[in-house]
């Protein structure tokens, strides 16, 4: 018996027909998904070429001041200066270091090349430079995410965090899978600091863009395979965002003078005004540290947190600048008579905090 099963009729019901088209409608809207997906990741690495060709208008300014809260002042300033010059797309120069480092570099060499301004409108037009700067450097490190000791470059700093809050500088000599190796960090006099073996110790980091860690690992062993000595520390693989400052420091061991202050006031109390008079006696400090927002003194006096005091500091290693500050800590360095005391900027003059600002990102005038 034969069955010319090609000469049969197909026929299909309609129940099996919506099922084909709904199927059909579903596949087509999985590719559609898939393509979209594939679209963003690809405008989204395309990003630094494509965003990079724009030139930054009205929409960009918009956005930016919304995704780094920039005020009106700063709004202004960067809207002014986009009307009067094609600046290429600032969502994409705040975005990456390097372009943004180009770019707050070339405005401060414009500002400062304007000689037909007065001095105090260029301070005014740094002053919102460096605002800005500071906003968008803040807003890396929120986004910034390092987990792992391990993942810190060989050849960068670190610094051990005393129990008594204390910071001694050390370098990162290797990086293994298993260890760190760090130099043997040393005190303000060049004494080596020796936590002991097998003792558990708190590491700070900062990466270039201000965001700091703290890591705690074990010391393993001491070793000497350069002739210095080495620390040898195992791995941290949960590292905690820690933050320092609002402003970015430097290190800078120089001498300066401070004095006590002597705080008169005028007029109702809700709107006092606050004078503040340097006194005559004036003392002999280290300078250890320095931001746009304070610094760290070092002296052979206790002095009590909650005063205030004068400081004359030099920022560029020429005319002193002096500011007023309040002690917000005193933090003795053990066995050694010596204080350091961490302040708070309370009054400090626009060009003060801008040299303080240009020294801190190394740019040069």
């Amino acid at each position: 018996m034969n069955y010319a099963f090609d000469s049969l009729p197909l026929q299909i019901s309609p129940l099996t027909t919506f099922l084909l088209i709904a199927l059909a409608v579903f596949l087509l809207l999985i590719l559609f998904v898939i393509k979209k997906v594939h679209d963003d990741y690809t405008k989204g690495s395309d990003y630094s070429s494509q965003s990079a060709k724009l030139i930054t208008n009205s929409a960009i300014l918009y956005r930016i001041t919304k995704t780094y809260e920039f005020n009106h002042e700063e709004f202004a300033f960067l809207k002014k200066m986009c009307t009067t010059q094609k600046i290429p797309n600032l969502e994409y120069t705040f975005h990456f270091d390097v372009p943004s480092d180009q770019f707050f570099i070339s405005k401060f060499n414009e500002i400062n090349g304007q000689t037909n301004k007065k001095d105090e409108t260029i301070q005014n037009e740094l002053a919102l430079l460096f605002s800005i700067k500071q906003k968008v450097d803040n807003s890396r490190k929120t986004l910034s995410n390092m987990t792992s000791t391990a993942s810190i470059p060989v050849g960068d700093s670190i610094f051990y965090f005393s129990d008594t809050k204390e910071q001694f500088e050390a370098t990162i000599l290797g990086n293994t899978k298993s260890e760190l190796i760090l130099s043997i960090p040393k005190d303000i006099f060049g004494n080596p600091i020796k936590p002991p073996a097998l003792s558990k110790i708190s590491l700070l980091y900062q990466t270039k863009n201000g965001s700091a860690y703290l890591s705690d690992v074990r010391i393993i062993r001491y070793q000497d395979t350069t002739g210095n000595g080495e620390m040898v520390t195992s791995h941290c693989n949960n590292m905690q965002s820690y933050q320092r400052r609002q402003f970015k420091r430097v290190n800078m061991n120089i001498p300066c003078v401070f004095s006590a202050v002597k705080i008169t006031t005028g007029g109702p109390k809700s709107k006092a005004d606050l004078t503040y008079t340097p006194m005559e006696r004036k003392y002999n400090g280290q300078l250890l540290e320095l931001s746009a927002g304070g610094c760290s003194i070092m002296t052979s006096m206790n002095i009590r947190e909650k005063q205030y005091i004068y400081a004359e500091i030099k920022i560029d290693g020429e005319q002193p600048d002096s500011v007023i500050g309040l002690i917000v800590n005193t933090t003795p360095i053990t066995d050694r008579r010596q204080y350091v005391l961490h302040i708070l900027f309370v009054r400090i003059t626009n060009k003060t905090r801008n040299k303080i600002f240009a020294r801190v990102y190394e740019y040069k005038k």
